[in-house]
């Protein structure tokens, strides 16, 4: 530890240095703060769409539900991530009656997710779904904080442990 408070202090004496250091704290700190807004927005929206499967009971194929059934037809940012994901398909199962009608398994390149798709979640992805989104909708309180947190810290970085 000792080394390290020496290797601080030879950096805070090289003006070079820490202005360099101070202006790589910033993108850093704001990088962290996005990358929780966008994990926030995921969740929330994501989640929504998981919870209502939950909520409608949809655990096989004869319960699924259609989007108009689960209210989530305006929610293109999940049926988007729905296609592109395919951690999210295995855990949300897609019947589509062009699919069940030739005894295939809609791939991600020709997944079409129209009023007539429906949704399940199986019972063995259940828990998964329950622990990944939760069982209510995310609080935006935690990211407040943690964004305030990180610009204090940046704060005290700039102006008492890196000071011109």
């Amino acid at each position: 530890m000792d080394y390290f408070l020496q290797y601080v202090n030879v950096l805070r004496l090289d003006e070079r240095v820490s202005t360099g250091l101070k202006f790589i704290i910033w993108p850093f700190i704001f990088g962290l703060i996005l990358s929780f807004f966008i994990i926030f927005y995921k969740r929330r929206v994501i989640g929504a769409f998981v919870r209502a499967i939950r909520n409608a009971g949809a655990v096989d194929e004869t319960t699924a539900k259609t989007l108009s059934e689960l209210g989530q037809e305006y929610n293109t940012s999940a049926t988007n991530a729905l296609k592109k994901s395919a951690s999210l398909r295995r855990m949300i199962t897609i019947c589509q009656a062009q699919a069940a009608s030739e005894g295939q398994e809609p791939n991600s390149d020709a997944l079409e997710i129209d009023e007539n798709t429906r949704f399940y979640i199986d019972k063995d992805a259940e828990t998964r779904a329950r622990i990944q989104y939760g069982d209510k909708e995310e609080s935006l309180w935690p990211i407040i904080i943690g964004s305030v947190a990180l610009i204090l810290f940046g704060l005290f970085v700039f102006f008492i442990l890196l000071p011109l």
